[in-house]
């Protein structure tokens, strides 16, 4: 009997005339049980349910997979989750294939880049997923600062900057290396000298498998990817190389364009520099991440007839501008020039160029007129006029006297205070950092009325015990002087816009004046007239400037043998002669009992060499202290409490707003306070009730001054976490309002 059905039909006749049918055919039991009638109507064939079979594991594995992936991309804002699991489990080095790519013959002496395979690294998760939890890698904001290295010599340029940075454990250091050497990354350390313990950062080998033989186009792929895992795990804040990855054209192009992308800062060390760029390792991670943000602009006045700018243009010249931006150069000629500064000025190629670089110009030359005498108003204002700001948080300027001759250092110094103390993560929110006006690179000999000793405070003057049990043998200390300083200057540009708002409303005030009030003078008369109205605005917001510690060393010489009198003081009357005579054309200041010095006897220290890296030059190992630990003098130069600079500030203001400011202050108020101006200090006859505000107690202006804390935090990108120590001091209901609106809380 012929059983099953398809056979049945192909091979039974069909013809109706034969008396039999198909169906007569089938086989049908005399007694049909359940199971044959289930066996008979869904019989399976073997080939159909290994069909299934196989249908579903793979519909599983596919769903399985696809819920994997959509955790890991969706459970943390985004990023990966890391599972419970050791990694050396789910990841085991040993998976990963030696030798030469299948079908690629290796020569005895080169091995061919030619192989352009799929991409798998097989090491780097491993490092990530350690270090990702203790470095709070997945925070946008953190400590992480990535330092990648090309080859074996980037390995050797890099790894003394690494160590040392991990050493001030104001980071967390992570090292990747991508190089085409097949060489282990413990090897690699061991070969350095690398010590754990001494050396605690977290190392990653970022190579992907048959690195060595892969091409070009593979390489920069994998310099990509790698920097996309590294950047999901750790969102490095700043990520550091050396010029030495020129060499390797794939590693420069896939760093560059990735980094960008990415919006990570990349700071490249010029080659066989890392030692007079080792500053940069005692620098914290927010202000690595500002590296480009900061511009400078140089400005100089040149007086009548003088040539004596000419050292200090050749000094800035000569000064070492590898790996970072040169500033721009502001230069105001007088009426009478000297002809071999003219002759100078006309060949000064600025910035320095590289080869056929064809860089835009960064020179800005200004000339007068005519050279008259100007009173000391006339020549403030001429002064504040030649520099503004285009960013009060990112442009800068740097005043410098044509006497000055500078360090071949000067400017890594420059870039290492203004990152430090503008753009710190954790060190830029405490009421010394809001009042700093800038730093000043040189250290008078005098105080502000050019006849008095100053006497620099020493180590032990600091707030705190601790640079003089860790460095004893150093005898001063920087500090902070509520005096302006005209020879060697770097102003911030915040605090340069807010004293062109002084000067402004101290001019209009002084101008509209009926009767107009001349003060007593307090700055010698050997300093420009700008200093008296600086001097007005330092002490009324109590403001400070840096300086230096006194050293056998400096950043800046002042010579004196080509000085010159401010133009405004040049020429006397012989009224002007007599003690206390008023001020002709109702000038602001009283002028002073005798003429300023011919030519002053101030030290001239030699400059620092430029083979000297800035970290030995300066105190501290090179660690600029904060400034809260600094000794705060006023003027006049005696030392005192911070707590005491604000009262006295206080006290200062309202007298200039009823003397100068034509203010009568009512009971009970005070003038609106602006950001960034300083109007409050004057009143004028269009203010109206607005104008003033209500005094309020200690604990709101305080609220209000941390609300002005966080608001400038974001501005600047700043961690938010950075102010909570200042912010859980509040005990008024405003400034817990103000925590919670922050999301601090």
């Amino acid at each position: 009997m012929i059983r099953g059905h398809m056979l049945s039909k192909a091979m039974l006749p069909r013809d109706e005339e034969l008396g039999k049918k198909d169906d007569d055919h089938r086989y049908l039991p005399a007694r049909r049980s359940g199971w044959s009638i289930w066996n008979h109507t869904f019989r399976w064939r073997r080939r159909r349910l290994l069909l299934v079979v196989a249908g579903l594991f793979l519909g599983y594995m596919v769903w399985n997979s696809f819920i994997g992936q959509r955790e890991v991309a969706l459970d943390f804002m985004g990023n990966p989750i890391v599972p419970a699991v050791d990694p050396a489990d789910a990841y085991n080095e040993p998976l990963e294939p030696t030798g030469p790519p299948p079908g690629i013959h290796v020569p005895r002496e080169t091995r061919p880049h030619t192989f352009d395979g799929q991409i798998r690294f097989y090491r780097l998760a491993r490092t990530l997923r350690k270090a990702v939890h203790r470095t709070d890698g997945y925070d946008r904001t953190n400590r992480n600062v990535l330092f990648a290295m090309s080859s074996l010599k980037s390995a050797s340029n890099l790894i003394p900057m690494i160590c040392e940075m991990s050493k001030w454990s104001r980071n967390h250091v992570h090292a990747a290396f991508f190089g085409r050497e097949d060489i282990p990354l413990d090897t690699l350390l061991k070969i350095n000298g690398v010590d754990g313990v001494k050396c605690p950062a977290m190392w990653h080998d970022a190579r992907p498998d048959y690195m060595e033989y892969s091409s070009d186009a593979r390489a920069q792929s994998a310099v990509i990817g790698a920097l996309s895992h590294i950047h999901s795990f750790l969102h490095p804040q700043a990520a550091i190389v050396d010029d030495s990855m020129l060499e390797n054209d794939y590693f420069a192009r896939g760093v560059r364009n990735k980094t960008d992308k990415l919006g990570i800062p990349l700071i490249e060390i010029p080659e066989s520099k890392w030692e007079d760029f080792m500053w940069i390792t005692r620098l914290d991670a927010g202000s690595l991440r500002h590296w480009h943000s900061p511009a400078v602009d140089i400005m100089i006045q040149v007086p009548p007839d003088s040539s004596s700018v000419l050292r200090l243009m050749q000094s800035i010249k000569a000064a070492d501008y590898k790996g970072l931006t040169p500033p721009r150069l502001i230069i105001e000629l007088p009426a009478q020039l000297d002809e071999s500064v003219k002759r100078h000025v006309e060949e000064l190629k600025w910035p320095p160029r590289d080869g056929h670089s064809q860089a835009e110009s960064g020179l800005v030359v200004r000339r007068r007129i005519a050279n008259h005498r100007s009173t000391q108003e006339d020549a403030a204002i001429r002064f504040l006029e030649l520099f503004y700001p285009t960013s009060t948080v990112n442009s800068h300027v740097l005043l410098l006297s044509p006497q000055a001759q500078l360090s071949p250092r000067y400017f890594h110094f420059v870039k290492y205070a203004l990152l430090e103390y503008k753009f710190s993560a954790f060190g830029t929110h405490d009421e010394a950092s809001r009042n700093l006006m800038g730093v000043s690179l040189e250290l008078p000999s005098l105080l502000l009325d050019g006849k008095t000793t100053l006497t620099p405070p020493g180590v032990k003057d600091m707030l705190t015990d601790r640079y003089e049990k860790l460095y004893p043998k150093t005898p001063s200390s920087p500090f902070l002087w509520q005096a302006p300083n005209s020879h060697a200057t770097l102003f911030f540009g915040d605090k340069w816009a807010e004293l062109h708002s002084f000067l402004s409303s101290r001019v209009i005030k002084h101008q509209s004046s009926t009767k107009p009030v001349s003060r007593a003078k307090l700055v010698s008369e050997s300093l420009p007239a700008w200093t008296e109205y600086m001097l007005e605005f330092m002490r009324a917001r109590s403001y400070t400037l840096l300086y230096p510690a006194k050293s056998a060393e400096a950043m800046v010489t002042i010579h004196n043998e080509l000085y010159h009198v401010p133009e405004e003081y040049a020429v006397r009357s012989p009224d002007e002669t007599k003690p206390n005579t008023p001020p002709q054309a109702d000038e602001p200041f009283l002028r002073g009992d005798t003429p300023p010095q011919q030519r002053p006897n101030n030290p001239e220290p030699p400059v620092i060499p430029g083979s000297k890296p800035l970290h030995l030059a300066l105190p501290f190992e090179g660690d600029l202290p904060e400034l809260q630990h600094l000794p705060h003098l006023l003027y006049d130069g005696s030392i005192i409490t911070p707590g005491k600079a604000s009262n006295i500030a206080q006290n200062y203001a309202t007298t200039l707003q009823k003397e100068v400011g034509g203010c009568t202050i009512p009971k009970g108020k005070h003038r609106k306070v602006v950001h960034g101006e300083a109007r409050d200090l004057f009143c004028f006859e269009d203010d109206d009730e607005g104008d003033w505000v209500d005094d309020i107690n200690d604990e709101l202006v305080k609220a209000r001054a941390r609300e002005q804390l966080l608001v400038d935090a974001e501005s600047k990108g700043l961690p938010l976490t950075a102010f909570l120590p200042e912010v859980e001091t509040a005990t008024s209901t405003r400034a817990r309002k103000v925590v919670v609106q922050t999301g601090v809380a």
